[in-house]
């Protein structure tokens, strides 16, 4: 059997690897659970290791990078994003703090409940528009729609823009693939342009004629006489239609069909009511929308008997940790949507930059 620390270089980010990544993990746990790539960044695949690199407050996003020399359209992506407010998902504290402080006053229970009637409404309406097909396009028509229409109307934005917006997000959205097309970054390019016009005017009209909308209370959102300045808005929005978007996608279609592949777990979600408290959790758990998510360490540490220096890159392995038996046991490769611990996953981080919305 061949180690894979002397194995030929393979690439977390290639879609050939996506499709089925859970092999790779498991060698990369048993036989070098701190791996180094080819482009010097360190992947940890454990899940106490990736949970204690995702808490650990000497560490940064805003400064993880990789090696790779970026072709010229990459480096034009790289400037329009220079150029803009950087994101939450791209700041250290204490601008994170600040910012996401900001944020999640506007999600008020009286808020969050509303989101919750406006997504079981969406939900329902397109299921009757589906219902009486023989077949569906379920990314396309389904997992694709849900999120983009959800978060359109928590908004507040006029339900007549919602194709021409979803066409711009979705370009944008491509933007979080590590490897585009010089066509696709054309694209983004363009898309952002229109979006951030579109978004700059709607932020304008919602300041004049406020209402009860997640937009709204994101302009009002205020702690200790601080506001989020007009490029933080912008870029907050942004983020809502781009990164909220694509998870959203992921988790529908692979939840979906881990449930197809597996039909006595179908069987339990269609005729246990019971599962509904757990089966969401199982289904991140079981295939992470986000697989990695990367950051620069600050101090030195030691990582599963691994000497890491200060500055390496650390990529943590987020779908191989929510099956590592080491934290789950004989069942982790086993899909079981009535486990009562799933929510302990990793999916949506941990520490300070657990995702907001979850």
């Amino acid at each position: 059997v061949t180690d894979i620390r002397t194995a030929p270089s393979w690439n977390p980010f290639d879609p050939g690897f996506l499709v089925d990544p859970y092999p790779t993990y498991a060698r990369l746990r048993d036989e070098d659970p701190v791996h180094r790539t080819p482009i010097g960044t360190l992947i940890v695949s454990r899940y106490d290791d990736v949970h204690s690199v995702l808490r650990d407050t000497e560490t940064s996003v805003r400064r993880f990078e990789t090696n790779v020399e970026e072709p010229a359209h990459m480096q034009a992506l790289r400037q329009r994003s220079l150029e803009r407010a950087p994101s939450i998902l791209g700041l250290d504290p204490p601008d994170h703090t600040r910012l996401r402080g900001l944020v999640q006053r506007t999600f008020t229970p009286r808020a969050v409940g509303r989101m919750r009637d406006q997504t079981t409404a969406i939900v329902d309406d397109l299921l009757d528009a589906l219902s009486g097909r023989d077949e569906i396009d379920l990314i396309g028509e389904y997992a694709f729609v849900i999120p983009f229409s959800v978060i359109h109307a928590m908004l507040g934005l006029p339900e007549t823009d919602v194709s021409m917006v979803r066409s711009w997000s979705h370009a944008l959205t491509q933007t979080l693939e590590p490897f585009l097309t010089p066509e696709q970054v054309d694209a983004a390019l363009e898309g952002g342009e229109l979006m951030d016009a579109y978004l700059i005017d709607a932020i304008a009209k919602k300041r004049r004629e406020p209402a009860d909308d997640l937009l709204t209370k994101l302009i009002e959102a205020e702690e200790e006489d601080d506001r989020m300045t007009e490029e933080e808005l912008l870029s907050m929005v942004s983020l809502l239609f781009v990164a909220g978007h694509e998870t959203t996608v992921n988790l529908i279609g692979n939840g979906i069909h881990a449930l197809l592949e597996h039909p006595d777990q179908l069987a339990l979600v269609r005729d246990d009511e019971s599962v509904d408290a757990t089966v969401t959790d199982e289904l991140l758990r079981w295939d992470s929308p986000v697989q990695t998510s990367g950051r620069r360490l600050l101090h030195d540490t030691v990582i599963s008997g691994v000497q890491v220096a200060a500055d390496e890159m650390v990529l943590t392995a987020l779908g191989s940790a929510n099956r590592d038996p080491g934290f789950w046991g004989d069942t982790a490769d086993r899909l079981d949507v009535t486990r009562t611990d799933a929510a302990r996953h990793v999916s949506f981080g941990s520490g300070a930059h657990h995702c907001l919305g979850a």
